[in-house]
């Protein structure tokens, strides 16, 4: 098998970047947000980085170092400062704004379900009550153990994350008992929309395709100091009120860096996204090129 070529840098719809990070897990090709690299810009503001999948926060309350973003939900992009501080308040801002008939449709699109994220078999089982666990790398600081143990006790079943190591595996199987513990390559999206119940932590999307069909829903992350991937987005969603208008009003928002490859102003909203942080000091990255 010929060596794939390291990408030299990562980036969404790369297929060197994809592999480096998922190995022989591939991507969907069905996800309509692997085409959008191509509308974000080269670079933040102020010449700081926009970088893939990945997280950073050198702290403080009044200066960025730099953008990130992430595919999620099939044909959406969520950019995020990476600050903890402004990221969550980029999401707590967009809860305050009116829902809209755009962010109503979007949400009702999800409802229908979502292609999953990997190249994954059909499930074939069906189960009324899902947790959806972490990867082996953060499985540890994401999860809370205590909690997912009583929900298994009460008739939860588990669904390690595709790229799950075989040690955590039989490690998940040790310890909650080899019956609850599905397939790691079984259709995440097929599991939650045949649940009546759906459990994730704070790194995954699938709390919001789950609020967004009308299931319940519970999150099993115990650190909430600790950024994930979509803390701030649950941050917003679990802070009161109905979570599926608090939903409908994040997709509303037009500032949120919540992106559907569907909507018409997505270029408004890329815009919308950087200009409310235009009056933060940025600090440009000292190893830059250019």
């Amino acid at each position: 098998m010929p060596l794939k070529i390291l990408a030299r840098e990562d980036e969404l719809g790369n297929n060197a970047s994809h592999f480096f990070k998922s190995g022989n897990i591939l991507r969907n090709p069905k996800n309509a947000a692997l085409k959008m690299r191509e509308i974000l810009p080269a670079k933040g503001l102020y010449k700081t980085n926009l970088e893939y999948d990945l997280w950073y926060d050198l702290g403080g309350r009044d200066r960025i170092h730099g953008y990130v973003y992430t595919d999620m939900l099939s044909d959406h992009l969520y950019l995020k400062p990476a600050n903890t501080f402004f990221a969550n308040k980029a999401m707590i801002d967009s809860l305050g704004q009116p829902p809209t008939e755009e962010g109503e449709r979007i949400v009702a699109s999800l409802a229908k379900g979502v292609f999953d994220k990997y190249r994954l078999r059909p499930s074939q089982s069906k189960h009324d009550f899902v947790i959806f666990l972490p990867g082996t790398n953060i499985i540890e600081a994401a999860m809370d153990g205590g909690k997912v143990r009583r929900a298994v006790e009460q008739g939860a079943v588990l669904k390690p994350h595709p790229i799950t190591s075989v040690s955590l595996m039989q490690s998940l199987k040790n310890s909650f008992g080899e019956r609850n513990v599905l397939g790691k390559k079984e259709s995440g999206h097929q599991l939650l929309q045949d649940a009546k119940i759906v459990g994730c932590c704070a790194n995954s999307e699938m709390g919001m395709a789950a609020i967004a069909a009308d299931k319940g829903f519970h999150l099993f992350t115990s650190d909430t100091e600790r950024h994930f991937t979509y803390s701030s987005i649950y941050k917003a969603l679990l802070r009161g009120g109905n979570y599926k208008d608090n939903l409908v009003r994040l997709f509303s928002s037009p500032f949120s860096g919540i992106v559907s490859e569907r909507s018409p102003d997505k270029i408004d909203r890329i815009a919308a996204f950087f200009n409310q942080f235009s009056e933060v000091r940025h600090v440009e990255p000292k190893n830059t090129n250019s």
